[in-house]
């Protein structure tokens, strides 16, 4: 029986739960209302991933991407990392541009 191809929304999504499992792995390298910013934020794109909600316009208004690069102690590598990752497959999805899986370390 063959598998199903993982689509590039099964990708995004599946960025945005790393991140989000990072995040809540990380120790206090966040102040307390960026973290709760940060998280509700990849909560609401991995809905917007899965189809369970379809407000595109919040795309444009995601900021854990800067706190990702301004606000997060630069030893915390995984958790910029992570928060990069799931910050690019927002910007190309609002873009309205492909993902390249491989920057992200899935296969093609």
């Amino acid at each position: 029986m063959r598998s199903k191809p993982v689509s590039n929304e099964d990708i995004k999504a599946a960025v945005c739960k790393e991140a989000l499992a990072t995040l809540s792995d990380s120790s206090s390298a966040i102040v307390p209302q960026l973290r709760e910013s940060t998280e509700a934020q990849l909560k609401w794109l991995i809905d917007y991933f899965e189809g369970r909600t379809s407000e595109r316009k919040r795309l444009f208004d995601l900021t854990f991407g800067h706190y990702a690069a301004r606000e997060i102690d630069p030893r915390e590598e995984r958790l910029i990392d992570a928060l990069n990752k799931a910050f690019y497959v927002a910007v190309k999805t609002r873009e309205g541009l492909k993902i390249d899986p491989k920057i992200l370390g899935y296969s093609s």
